[in-house]
């Protein structure tokens, strides 16, 4: 086995794990943009959360394996799903979603060039404010939760 060939597999492997990434970023995308209201909303958060960090880890093994990200023209105006969007309503603390808007930002510029570096790093923001996100909502909703049935409680 000659030295090429070691980093043809290495390069394939790689490449098998950015699709890996790939498609549980679009499967988590997909969750938000389809996603009524609801309890289930953390939950979308921590796997989106999930998502980016897989995306984030895939892209620093291209990067190691010197494989560039395809850049993707306009990026920077792309918008994520509704309900992750600024003035929707969206539940959480305002500043960890000031710290997603700006990460969002982040990775639609890493988006248009092509090093996976910067492609990784903007994931890795995504991840890491999206999981404080999760985090402080399912606190929120189990406070609520708590509210409501101690109301029940205390009108019957």
């Amino acid at each position: 086995m000659s030295f090429d060939d070691g980093l043809d597999r290495q390069r394939a492997q790689v490449m098998r794990a950015v699709r890996h990434a790939s498609d549980s970023w679009a499967s988590a995308m997909r969750s938000h943009k389809l996603a009524p209201p609801d309890a289930g909303f953390a939950g979308r958060l921590g796997e989106l959360a999930e998502a980016a960090a897989t995306e984030q880890v895939a892209w620093e093994h291209a990067h190691a394996a010197g494989l560039l990200w395809r850049p993707v023209p306009g990026a920077e105006q792309a918008q994520p799903p509704y309900e992750l969007r600024p003035g929707t309503g969206r539940r959480g603390p305002e500043e960890l979603w000031e710290r997603f808007d700006a990460a969002v930002a982040t990775l639609n510029r890493a988006i248009t060039g092509s090093s996976a570096a910067d492609v990784a790093d903007a994931f890795g923001e995504i991840a890491e404010s999206a999981k404080a996100l999760a985090d402080a909502v399912a606190i929120e909703g189990e406070a609520a939760a708590q509210g409501a049935g101690a109301r029940a409680r205390g009108a019957a």
